[in-house]
């Protein structure tokens, strides 16, 4: 009876059908990594625009006993303001929107945000587009879904 040496071909196959599918699990769990990474990245920059704005208002009181930014909604497309020569507290405010407004735009797909104020208690809302990361989350037909972060605030 002779030794077998060396490996079969079926062997071969099988060997190269297992990596196959290892690395397309590899591949779908490095997309769904950079999908949630990228929802992450849209998710910290809607809280640093919501708590800028926050800031905004509290270093213009004024503008906000006067109700320049009381139920206010901004998506980019507000007018700039021309403060070289200085500014009202309605002006103020008109800039923080427009400021607002474009920083939202920038940085977040088909973003908007609103603000509404009760009393001393102003929340904020910024909505966007996010990668869908359900049914078909690694693939390019995963689609968008509507996302948004909502902060509320005493000031």
């Amino acid at each position: 009876m002779k030794k077998q040496s060396g490996a079969t071909m079926i062997e071969v196959l099988v060997t190269i059908l297992i990596l196959a599918v290892g690395l397309l699990g590899l591949s779908s769990t490095q997309m769904m990594s950079l999908k949630n990474g990228n929802n992450s990245h849209h998710r910290y920059l809607a809280a640093l625009a919501s708590q800028e704005m926050a800031e905004r208002m509290r270093a213009n009181p004024d503008g906000v006993s006067l109700g320049s930014y009381d139920d206010k909604e901004v998506d980019g497309s507000e007018a700039a303001q021309d403060c070289s020569t200085g500014c009202t507290s309605r002006q103020l405010a008109a800039m923080d929107l427009y400021d607002w407004g474009q920083v939202i735009e920038t940085n977040l797909p088909s973003g908007n945000g609103k603000i509404v104020r009760n009393g001393d208690i102003v929340t904020f809302t910024v909505s966007w587009e996010e990668q869908h990361t359900g049914e078909d989350r690694a693939t390019t037909d995963g689609g968008l879904d509507d996302s948004s972060f909502e902060l509320v605030v005493e000031l």
